[in-house]
């Protein structure tokens, strides 16, 4: 019987994810929101506050699906409607997708929204609301039926985006920027002197009799 031996060079490739999150962690006091830009590694949070409105407050969401959910302990309020004196900016520092976890500040009111643009581009235009059933899910939480609301997500390049509430109030629970750490590629070893008998057993340098090297049958004596 005839055996074939190929030896075939296997190249993995995998993407990995980075994840980024600006989040608060302690009550911020109005009028000190402002003072401080928030976040790391070049993905940056600004605020513009100049009427001293804003503030954080201790305050658990969920936010997510049913599948998986993620909660925050503190919200940023930012006191009302954005306009020149008051509004947000993210730096980012490389392109992937932006995740912004936001809640209405009224509950009651149906036309809030939050608008994302970069580059002077519209990425998104959300109305955030939670007076019906079908703007948020019940998920059972450590025994405990919990509302679970949607996450405002958009994708983004390195660069400035603008973040607008130009009709009411919101309330900002994190910021996370999800990106593409790189490409890593791991090859298997081609054993190009490698010889074998025709059962397919590697065997020694030295070996005497019909080996296969590289590929072709040996008669080594």
């Amino acid at each position: 019987m005839k055996k074939i031996f190929t030896l075939i060079a296997v190249a993995a490739m995998a993407l990995s994810a980075n994840a980024q999150t600006i989040k608060w962690t302690e009550v911020i006091e109005a009028g000190k929101v402002a003072a401080e830009t928030y976040g790391s590694n070049g993905f940056v949070l600004t605020a513009t506050d100049t009427n001293d409105k804003m503030s954080v407050d201790k305050n658990t969401a969920y936010f997510g699906d049913t599948d998986a959910q993620k909660s925050f302990d503190y919200r940023l309020k930012v006191g009302g409607k954005s306009t020149s004196q008051n509004s947000l900016s993210l730096t980012i520092p490389e392109a992937g997708t932006l995740k912004v976890y936001v809640r209405t500040a009224k509950s009651s009111e149906t036309d809030r929204n939050v608008v994302l643009k970069q580059n002077d581009a519209e990425l998104i235009n959300k109305v955030i609301k939670e007076d019906e059933a079908s703007d948020y899910v019940t998920v059972q939480i450590e025994g405990v039926d919990k509302k679970v609301f949607p996450v405002v997500s958009a994708a983004v390049v390195a660069g400035t985006v603008a973040i607008t509430y130009p009709v009411g109030a919101l309330n900002f629970y994190a910021f996370e920027l999800v990106t593409a750490t790189g490409i890593q590629t791991v090859k298997a070893t081609v054993l190009n002197d490698a010889q074998f008998n025709l059962a397919g057993q590697r065997v020694a340098a030295d070996s005497k009799g019909l080996v296969v090297k590289n590929g072709k049958k040996v008669v080594k004596k």
